[in-house]
């Protein structure tokens, strides 16, 4: 038990306030008229409630009942405390932290925690676990899709120049001065992880304009290479996470529609050239094992049927590019009244700039650049690395992997 005095109430309630992110009795006492009033209180009422605060803190006036509750929900502290001066400190069950927040599905407590003036949003926890974190992990789609749309966060940011470590994440809510941390910004920046996990939920909500927003089929990585510029592959990983593994899950359990986006090919623009580069999912001959490990016959053969045109018409292309080379490589000497070179030279500088990635299945080649109109392309292609009893799918599988294999053996042969 404890009594009541109103002196020690207010030494302990001036250090909250003086420790609080309000500073002093003016920002507090229009913080509090807000969460009386709403943002519409009335301007006169901030000295009033000034001097109130004022008197309470010297101990002349007591804290009034209605004050109570909302002294104790922006100072963070329980009635209990306050009325004690601090002397019989209680848990502050309604205390909102990132935790509670990433769980809440109320937009209004959203807002107030996003706006307060201490930036928790901004900072991770104890745990080193920000809001995002905590959302991604409980599955809370709403709350994070409605960060999205208002602009407080973002997976994929507008300038291509930030796609490297991932593709410019960001916040736009606004950190405090400098001498705080506020470090959310940097921490999505770093974490392209987070991306995989808010495709999954997109997946699992059925929100398939996400999926474009989030470019659920693209790597950063796929900014960064070219036909001329890709050595950055060489001894590279796809990245492999807890949230990769999951994605891929999802989308393998997912219907036709959003297998049919993943297994689409698409075009990426070079950045301050005119060349644009097709790819495929980088994940789909994982996403094809799963299909087939889970025995979805019919969606297996359908996507096998796609993954080996795919691969065909990577094969086709290349072929076109080196009959182009070493024609332009016989006209070449031969417009330059060379003799000395012969057709293994030809096929020799052909193939030259060919390459071959295949822990990561990408493929790259360039013309010799002595050609007329000299291109080239990078592109990637597709495995599997599993089998099945169904004819009709191992068929497949075989015709598939044949086409992958002729790409091993042209580089093989290439090298040698």
């Amino acid at each position: 038990m404890y009594k009541t005095d109103n002196a020690l109430i207010g030494r302990y309630l001036s250090d909250l306030i003086k420790r609080s992110p309000y500073g002093n009795d003016r920002q507090f006492g229009i913080a509090c008229l807000k969460e009386r009033d709403g943002v519409n209180y009335n301007p006169d009422d901030i000295q009033k409630m000034q001097n109130r605060i004022c008197q309470i803190k010297k101990g002349n006036k007591g804290i009034q009942i209605e004050d109570l509750p909302i002294f104790s929900k922006l100072l963070g502290v329980s009635c209990e405390d306050i009325l004690s001066g601090g002397k019989a400190l209680a848990p502050f069950l309604n205390r909102k932290t990132n935790y509670s927040i990433a769980f809440s599905k109320d937009p209004k407590e959203w807002e107030e925690y996003i706006n307060r003036e201490d930036k928790p949003f901004l900072n991770p926890d104890e745990f080193g676990k920000t809001v995002i974190d905590y959302a991604l992990e409980a599955g809370n789609f709403k709350l994070l899709k409605h960060l999205m749309d208002q602009g407080y966060i973002w997976f994929v940011g507008k300038d291509k120049n930030d796609y490297y470590l991932g593709f410019g994440a960001g916040t736009s809510v606004k950190r405090r001065k400098i001498g705080y941390t506020d470090v959310l910004d940097v921490m999505l920046k770093e974490q392209d992880d987070l991306r995989f996990r808010m495709i999954s939920l997109a997946i699992e909500n059925k929100d398939f304009d996400m999926l474009t927003e989030l470019k659920a089929r693209e790597l950063p990585l796929l900014y960064t290479i070219n036909p001329v510029q890709h050595w950055s592959l060489r001894d590279m990983s796809l990245p492999s996470t807890p949230n990769v593994t999951g994605m891929i899950e999802n989308i393998a359990a997912s219907a036709n529609t959003v297998l049919s986006y993943f297994f689409d090919e698409f075009e990426i623009e070079e950045e301050n050239r005119p060349l644009k580069s097709t790819y495929v999912f980088p994940y789909a001959g994982q996403v094809l094992d799963l299909l087939i490990r889970n025995r979805r016959i019919s969606e297996t053969k359908r996507f096998l049927e796609k993954a080996i045109s795919h691969n065909k018409k990577v094969q086709k292309r290349l072929l076109e590019l080196v009959d182009r080379s070493k024609e332009s490589c016989r006209k070449f000497y031969r417009d330059a009244k060379s003799n000395y070179y012969d057709e293994a030279y030809f096929e020799h500088e052909a193939w030259r700039e060919y390459y071959f990635y295949p822990e990561t299945c990408f493929i790259a080649y360039h013309m010799p650049f002595c050609s007329k109109n000299t291109t080239g392309f990078i592109t990637n292609i597709i495995n599997v690395t599993v089998s099945s009893s169904d004819s009709e799918v191992h068929f497949l599988i075989d015709e598939l992997k044949e086409t992958y294999n002729t790409f091993i053996k042209q580089f093989e042969k290439k090298e040698t």
